[in-house]
Order: C-alpha cells, then structure tokens, then sequence
C-alpha cells in the first residue's frame, strides 16, 4: 500500500497567503471608511432640520461586516468563503450604487443634511475598494489559483 503525501508549491502558497493579507486590509480600510463616513454623516444628520438618521446604522452595519471579513481573510483560507465574500461585494457594490442614485428611496448624494460632505469622492474610493477586494476574492476562489498537490 502506497502513501502519498500531499504537497504544496511554496510560491503559490505565498502568493495565495499575499493576496489573502491585502484582501484583508483592504476589508480593514473600507471598513475604516465606513466608520469615518459614519461619523460625519451621524454630524451631520444631528444638526437641526435633518430628517434622515437611517444612513448611520447603515453604514454602522458595512463598517462590522467588512471588519469581519478582515478577520475572516487573514485567518482563513476557504474557497467557499472566497466565492461567498465575492458574492456579498456584488451585491453590497449594486446596493450601495442604488442608493446613491436613488433608485431605493432619496439618494444618499441628494440627502440635503449631508449635501455638504464630498459624497461623490467618498463613493468613488469606497467603490475602488470594494471592485479591488472584489477582483482579489474572485482570484482567491478560482481553482486556477489554488495550490497544486503533488502525490
């Protein structure tokens, strides 16, 4: 009876493992914008005449779910996960552009108790972010890209 041992190439590990650290702090600084946004936007729907306090715990709720997944991405190497997390930034990423335009309600870039915040540049860097995290959990799910065992 024959064993075999299962191996992995080392630099593809550590290119899985690199890719796995920047998806995590890239999940760890749009988390870090949401609870900026959050704060600036909590500012300002605190000020007198503003009608909307809905986009806080909006943002409160982004902010946890991308910390999370931080901590998921640095701990774990699961393809499951990879393909899950990717499906949860195209819907966040679809949600999140609805919102902003105003296809689910008053838009977030017309909301007059934050019109003054640079929302459209705000938009902009989280997007990119989100489409980079994107782009790299779509890598890290692909079977292309996972280790090769060797018998």
């Amino acid at each position: 009876m024959t064993t075999s041992q299962s191996t992995t190439s080392p630099s593809s590990h550590a290119t899985r493992r690199t890719v796995r650290y920047i998806a995590a702090a890239a999940s760890a600084v749009v988390a870090l914008l949401y609870v900026v946004l959050m704060l600036l936007v909590k500012g300002a729907e605190l000020q007198p005449g503003a009608t909307d306090t809905t986009t806080y715990g909006g943002y409160l709720g982004l902010a946890v779910a991308y910390f999370i997944g931080a901590v998921i991405l640095a701990s774990v190497d699961n393809r499951m996960l990879h393909l899950l997390g990717a499906a949860v930034q195209v819907v966040v990423i679809l949600l999140f552009i609805a919102f902003g335009v105003g296809l689910l309600g008053q838009g977030a870039l017309s909301n007059p108790a934050i019109s003054h915040l640079p929302l459209g540049l705000w938009a902009a860097v989280i997007t990119g972010a989100q489409v980079l995290l994107l782009a790299m959990l779509g890598y890290l799910a692909d079977n292309r890209h996972r280790p090769v065992a060797t018998a």
